[in-house]
């Protein structure tokens, strides 16, 4: 009997600075019907969902709820679970980006990208709305166009993905790094499930 066809779903991995909403659920709920379509059609479906339990929103949430973080995000997280079980939407696989696994995967990832010259260190200025977690592009002073609250000029050390080093997947040097790129993902992987550790 021929292998199924495989399909990962993932919906976005959620904020924790605060309870579900609508949107939320919409996107998972999309998620799931696509799932259930693509069960039906006879592949080996695997869904992940899950919170994001960094940045400053929560930090601040968890502040002003007057709970250490690791209370607040782990309380949140519950509260996530359930809605979906109450929904009828089990996940394959719940993700927190507290869990040690998800941090050693990260890790791993990550290192990977930096000894191949994928990633590099840099700067980045922008103005920032802490309410919407996100860069916006406006000048400073201005609001955000999005929620129309005060955004922040905020510069940070980060990491820098070498997009122009991958290229457009047209150009045929392009494709060729990007497929050396995902060749050096699957071979560290399959050496990961051999040790054991970290699954992605």
């Amino acid at each position: 009997m021929p292998a199924k066809p495989k399909c990962y779903l993932t919906t976005p991995i959620y904020y924790t600075n605060g309870l579900p909403h609508i949107g939320h659920t919409y996107s998972t709920i999309v998620c799931d019907t696509i799932r259930r379509y693509k069960r039906m059609r006879g592949y080996d479906v695997v869904m992940t969902t899950g919170t994001d339990e960094h940045g400053v929103n929560v930090e601040r949430a968890a502040k002003k709820a007057g709970v250490p973080e690791s209370e607040f995000v782990a309380k949140m997280a519950a509260e996530w679970k359930a809605l979906w079980d109450e929904l009828g939407i089990p996940s394959d696989e719940f993700i927190r980006t507290t869990d040690l696994k998800h941090a050693h995967t990260v890790q791993w990832l990550f290192k990977l990208c930096r000894e191949n010259g994928f990633v590099y260190p840099g700067h980045y200025t922008g103005q920032y709305c802490i309410y919407d977690n996100a860069y916006v592009d406006v000048k400073p002073g201005e609001n955000c166009p999005d929620c129309g609250r005060p955004t922040e000029t905020v510069t940070e050390a980060n990491y820098f993905f070498k997009l122009p080093h991958v290229g457009s997947l047209g150009h045929s040097r392009s494709r060729r790094r990007a497929a050396r790129f995902l060749r050096l993902v699957r071979r560290a992987h399959r050496v990961s499930e051999r040790r054991g550790w970290p699954q992605l």
